[in-house]
């Protein structure tokens, strides 16, 4: 940027259009003080810099990879009394409607309701619309939880006491983590993690902060392949969370657990912590989360061979009507119907519904989890004699992949399953044996593929 903002490059810098790169280089610039700029953006300064305490970015602890049992950090926190939380929640609220129904978001702030935000609940504002734009927009995501942080790095000590700005900024700090997790920035994330512990050893120690922030450097550990570690924290958490109370929260760390307990090859015990979670989910407070936790139910009882009690479950589910506004949502749901179907040895059925979400996957531009339909398929069509339909199949599947420059693993994969087609060698078990793969792939994308 040049030496300092220009006024269409203050507005864009609130409204989160400029390029990442760009809005970088604006809050380094803005952290070294700059009384020109800071006029441009008049009152929105205060909240995302305090002018009096303007200071470079905290330094990021460095990576300890998180081998040390969380066990001892638990432990620490156990023993203290928790603060109780700040009673600014009504601004909380106001400045979350006023925000949600600005269509110039923080840019369209005036002066009064800039200052009636100023302090935590700007952060906790920021915070919220942050995580809100996880699965919607990634960048604006990271973009909030860094005003977010630098806004909680900069909180007031005559207005706040240390240990309550410490357990604000852990909290930023955690956010700001996911936020890089979700941008596919793992490195950024681990740093932002290890800032946000760093914090907490300074904070009220507040048990809902500690399990948070565990809760959430488990989704990371899982990113990096690390599914027992971020099993042995969201144990930390769940306790954490039966502690306070909180049985709601409690129960998505199990669900959470259980799914990466399935990605360590244990689907016995993931069903069991699945079940186990659906007794603590509170579905008037997060209905996704308790259809999301039946879906994967679902998903692993067909892993255990338990056909005829998930064709149960599925029919007393309603998920088909609560998931009747996601159509990804239900072509996932239709495929776990076809494997229902080809283990309840109903071959018709099973084949009408993959092949359905095949297509689905397909036309919503999802060509590994087409790929994946396909290889279910083909072990119907295999079972049915259909030998020429599955090689057309398999030759299909490596086509796509190439095109889409899927990584070399996989297509190595489907070009050893299309030479068994050619070589008319194919079998169950090498479906079986390319589709586990595939599904691992996606986990632990540095995997080689070995032929049978």
């Amino acid at each position: 940027m040049s030496d300092h903002l220009t006024a269409d490059q203050a507005e864009r810098f609130l409204r989160g259009e400029l390029p990442r790169t760009q809005a970088k280089e604006v809050f380094r610039h803005l952290l070294k003080g700059c009384a020109a700029c800071a006029g441009r953006l008049g009152p929105l300064l205060p909240l995302v810099l305090t002018p009096e305490r303007t200071c470079a970015d905290a330094p990021v602890a460095p990576g300890n990879h998180y081998d040390a049992p969380i066990a001892r950090a638990l432990a620490a926190v156990l023993s203290r009394r928790p603060q109780p939380r700040n009673q600014e929640w009504a601004r909380v609220e106001q400045g979350l409607n006023l925000l949600r129904s600005s269509p110039r978001g923080l840019a369209g702030l005036t002066e009064d309701e800039a200052m009636d935000l100023r302090g935590w609940p700007f952060v906790e504002v920021l915070l919220q619309l942050s995580f809100e734009e996880r699965y919607r927009n990634p960048e604006e995501m990271l973009r909030l939880a860094l005003l977010a942080k630098t806004a909680a790095e900069n909180l007031d000590l005559e207005t706040y006491d240390a240990p309550l700005i410490a357990d604000h900024q852990a909290r930023a700090w955690a956010e700001l983590g996911n936020a890089h997790r979700v941008s596919d920035e793992l490195d950024e994330a681990e740093a932002a993690f290890d800032t946000a512990e760093e914090r907490l050893r300074r904070g009220t120690g507040n048990l809902l902060l500690l399990a948070r922030v565990a809760d959430l450097r488990s989704s990371l550990l899982n990113d990096q392949s690390r599914p027992s570690d971020a099993c042995e924290l969201l144990s930390g958490a769940y306790e954490l969370y039966r502690k306070v109370g909180d049985d709601h929260l409690a129960g998505r760390a199990l669900v959470k657990r259980g799914i990466y307990t399935n990605y360590e090859g244990n689907p016995q015990e993931a069903l069991r912590l699945l079940r186990q979670s659906l007794k603590l989910l509170d579905p008037e407070r997060d209905p996704r989360l308790a259809i999301s936790a039946t879906q994967s139910i679902l998903e692993v009882m067909v892993q255990c061979g338990e056909f005829r009690e998930a064709a149960e479950m599925l029919m007393e589910s309603g998920l088909r009507q609560a998931l009747a506004e996601e159509p990804l949502s239900l072509t996932k749901l239709r495929w776990v119907e076809g494997q229902i179907f080809a283990g309840l040895k109903k071959p018709t059925r099973s084949e009408a519904a993959l092949s359905e979400a095949r297509a689905s996957f397909l036309e919503h531009n999802q060509g590994y989890n087409a790929a994946l339909v396909g290889l279910d398929l083909a072990a119907v069509w295999l079972d049915r004699g259909k030998n020429a339909e599955v090689k057309e199949l398999a030759a299909d599947m490596l086509a796509t992949f190439r095109k889409l420059g899927i990584q070399r693993e996989a297509v190595r994969a489907l070009d050893y399953l299309n030479r068994a087609c050619d070589k008319q060698r194919v079998t169950p078990h090498i479906v079986r044996h390319v589709s586990r793969f595939l599904k691992k792939l996606e986990r632990e994308p540095q995997l080689r593929f070995q032929a049978l």
